[in-house]
């Protein structure tokens, strides 16, 4: 019982307010943005989020070039010395939030680079051209583990946090191999956007698949809804009922397993 464990994993398309809602949820306590969640920044790697009572408090990070390595991810973690390692002091809000802003560290490589380590998108490539021999963005890290010790990872639960829609281009049999080892799949959705062909896309082809039992909706941003209403209470209250109903009826779900919430 000490070393059960039990996995929730957050999905959500890019600019859904999901890294926010994990802040707002595990590190409010701490007075910052522990997670980067900078407008126009998304989560670059998948990251996962538990304690470590042996280890203590620490992010450690998997360099991107161990794609090119014939070698499991599984294999990949029991290797120590292949991952870089950032003591974290809970001690200090402000020395935290500056070792997390490294999971949105990049690098500049040339297209052949992008192409032997299988992160090259010709899409993106002919939409952000560049003279740059060497300017074609990849994310620096492969994965983080991040040790925290907040009184729920300290009893076993393990959050994984997945990079959006857009950055999943980037390693997805990583990432989506990781989801049906969660015991749980919260799919973050917007209230000012509604459910999009690209959530759908996420919804249909990585979480439906999964035990119904296991599976969850939050429609986050709520508070965009009270902005469009000018603060009439009755109205906004019946805008957000007006959402559930519509994304229930488009996820194929019921409304009560649709979660209205504001990170903020």
């Amino acid at each position: 019982l000490m070393t059960d464990r039990i996995t929730l994993a957050f999905v959500a398309e890019f600019s859904r307010g999901k890294t926010e809602l994990i802040n707002a949820l595990f590190f409010s306590e701490t007075g910052v943005r522990l997670l980067p969640s900078s407008p126009g920044r998304t989560t670059m790697c998948p990251t996962e989020l538990f304690y470590d009572a042996d280890g203590g408090s620490y992010i450690r990070l998997l360099d991107i070039d161990s794609r090119l390595e014939d070698l499991s991810f599984d294999a990949l973690k029991e290797q120590q010395d292949r991952w870089v390692n950032i003591d974290l002091d809970c001690e200090s809000p402000a020395q935290m939030q500056a070792a997390f802003k490294e999971l949105l560290a990049i690098r500049h490589v040339s297209k052949d680079e992008a192409i032997k380590l299988g992160l090259f998108n010709q899409e993106e490539y002919e939409k952000y051209p560049s003279d740059n021999p060497d300017g074609y963005e990849i994310p620096r890290w492969r994965h983080a583990l991040i040790s925290f010790p907040h009184p729920l990872f300290r009893n076993g639960l393990t959050i994984l946090d997945t990079p959006g829609l857009n950055a999943l281009g980037s390693e997805p049999e990583l990432t989506l191999s990781m989801l049906p080892s969660a015991q749980a799949i919260v799919f973050v959705i917007a209230a000012d956007t509604g459910v999009t062909k690209s959530d759908m896309g996420i919804w249909c082809d990585h979480i439906a698949k999964t035990s119904k039992q296991g599976r969850s909706v939050v429609l986050n941003k709520i508070d965009t809804l009270w902005d469009d209403i000018l603060s009439d209470d009755n109205a906004y209250q019946l805008a957000i009922k007006d959402q559930l109903a519509s994304a229930a009826k488009t996820l194929g779900i019921s409304p009560d397993v649709i979660f209205p919430v504001s990170a903020r």
